[in-house]
């Protein structure tokens, strides 16, 4: 049987294997940048969202340089994941 699509957006738990945590954090677009068999780190690059600097331009153009500003100090997302006593952690 399929699984449903609650078991396929659920987090997974912590005694569940590392490839499954890892596949759950590609499906929330993070890219993997390294990886072992215990341990793995992952990205999720910033995006620029056209919509929010065309609002922010349409209430004052100074709002689309205060916009930019926010996005050139926004910082990627990291996650990285190890196996500790049969357990995944997350640092």
């Amino acid at each position: 049987m399929p699984p449903t699509l609650a078991q396929v957006m659920s987090r997974p738990k912590p005694e569940d294997p590392l490839q499954e945590h890892i596949t759950w954090y590609v499906k929330q677009k993070y890219r993997v940048v390294s990886q072992t068999d215990t341990s793995a780190q992952l990205v999720k690059p910033k995006s620029f969202s056209f919509v929010w600097a065309f609002l922010w331009f349409c209430l004052a153009v100074f709002g689309l340089i205060v916009y930019l500003i926010y996005y050139a100090a926004k910082k990627d997302q990291q996650v990285y994941l190890y196996v500790e006593n049969g357990l995944v952690q997350k640092r």
